[in-house]
C-alpha cells in the first residue's frame, strides 16, 4: 500500500489533500460579457472605428451594447487601419481582408455615423470615401468640426461643398491627394458656410515644372477669415496671390507654403509674414513623398482634434 503523502512540516501522518481541492482554491473564470459600460466602452475608443465593427462589437450582446454607444462615436477616424492602406481605386478591394471593400468601408462609415446620433464631431477617411457618403454624413452630423480626407478620389467639388454647407460648426479641414477638390469658388463657398474654421490643409502633388501655372484658386483661402493655421502644401500660389490670402486672414498664426515653387521666399515675403508665428517656406529643391508620411506630419502639426477649440 502506497504511503500517504505529507506535507513538509505537517504531523504525522496526516494525509494532504489534493491538488485542486481544499486548500488549493481555484481562481474562477473571468467572464468579460459582465464589465461595466462605461469600462468596456474606454477599452474600445482605442481600438478605432473599423476595429469595432468587424470584431469587437461582435463577441456578445453586453459588447455589441457598448458598441452602440454614442459618445463611442463622436471621433471616427477610418485611415490608418490595415485594410484601407492597401485598397487601390483600381480595383476597390483590400489584399489583407478580401471581403473588404470600398463599398464595405462606406457601409461601415454610415453605421458609425447612425450610432453617433448626431455627435459626430471628427470624421478621418482615406481612399474609399464617395460624394454620397459625405451627403449621408452632412445629413446627420450637425456637430461635426472637422475633416480629414486622403487620397479620396471619389469626392468632387459637389461632394465637398455639399458636405460644408450643411456642418456651419466645421473647425478643421484636411485634404490630402484629393485631386477633384479645389478651385477659388470652392474655397471661397467653404469660407462662407464655415464662418468658425480655423484650421485649413492642403496638400497636393508638387511639381517643380508646374511653376507659373496658378490658377487664383488660393484666393479663395482670403474668405476664411478667422483661420489660425494654413497649409498650402504643393500649391501653385504666387506672392501676389499669398497677400491677398494674408490679408484676407489676418489672425493667421501658423503658415506652410512647402513645395509651393512659384513662391519667392525674399526679404519682403519675410517682412510680410513676420506677425507669423510658425512659418514653413519652400525649399529649393523637389520633395516628393508618399501619402501616409504627408498624412502623418500634417496631422501632427498644430493638431489637436480631440481637443478644445481656440
Amino acid at each position: 500500500m502506497a504511503s500517504p503523502v505529507r506535507r513538509p512540516g505537517s504531523g504525522e501522518g496526516m494525509d494532504a489533500p489534493p491538488i485542486g481541492t481544499g486548500d488549493d482554491s481555484q481562481v474562477p473564470a473571468r467572464d468579460w460579457s459582465e464589465l461595466p459600460l462605461d469600462a468596456l466602452a474606454s477599452v474600445f475608443v482605442k481600438l478605432g472605428a473599423i476595429e469595432i465593427l468587424m470584431g469587437a462589437g461582435l463577441v456578445c450582446r453586453s459588447w455589441l451594447h457598448a458598441a452602440k454607444l454614442p459618445d463611442l462615436w463622436r471621433s471616427v477616424d477610418m485611415a490608418r487601419h490595415k485594410v484601407v492602406d492597401d485598397i487601390f481605386d483600381i480595383f476597390g478591394v483590400s489584399p489583407v481582408e478580401p471581403k473588404i471593400n470600398c463599398d464595405v468601408l462606406c457601409a461601415m462609415a454610415r453605421v458609425a455615423v447612425d450610432r453617433s446620433r448626431g455627435q459626430l464631431e471628427v470624421f478621418v477617411a482615406k481612399r474609399f470615401v464617395t460624394d454620397q457618403l459625405l451627403e449621408y454624413i452632412g445629413d446627420r452630423s450637425p456637430a461635426l468640426k472637422a475633416v480629414v480626407l486622403v487620397s479620396c478620389c471619389g469626392v468632387s467639388n459637389q461632394g465637398f461643398t455639399q458636405l460644408v454647407a450643411r456642418c456651419p460648426l466645421l473647425e478643421d479641414l484636411m485634404l490630402v491627394f484629393c485631386p477633384k477638390i479645389g478651385g477659388r469658388d470652392v474655397y471661397e463657398a467653404t469660407g462662407r458656410a464655415c464662418p468658425q474654421l480655423k484650421r485649413f490643409r492642403l496638400k497636393k502633388r508638387a511639381f517643380c515644372f508646374s511653376a507659373g501655372k496658378s490658377g487664383g484658386e488660393v484666393l479663395g483661402f482670403a474668405a476664411m477669415h478667422e483661420l489660425r493655421t494654413l497649409a498650402l502644401a504643393g500649391s501653385a500660389v504666387t506672392n501676389d496671390e499669398l497677400a491677398s490670402v494674408l490679408d484676407g486672414c489676418p489672425r493667421l498664426e501658423s503658415l506652410d507654403l512647402r513645395d509651393c515653387f512659384n513662391i519667392v521666399a525674399d526679404d519682403a515675403l519675410r517682412a510680410r509674414c513676420a506677425g507669423i508665428e510658425s512659418l514653413v517656406l519652400p525649399p529649393l529643391r523637389l520633395e516628393v513623398d508618399d501619402e501616409d508620411y504627408e498624412y502623418e506630419t500634417l496631422c501632427s502639426r498644430d493638431v489637436d482634434f480631440g481637443g478644445d477649440s481656440d
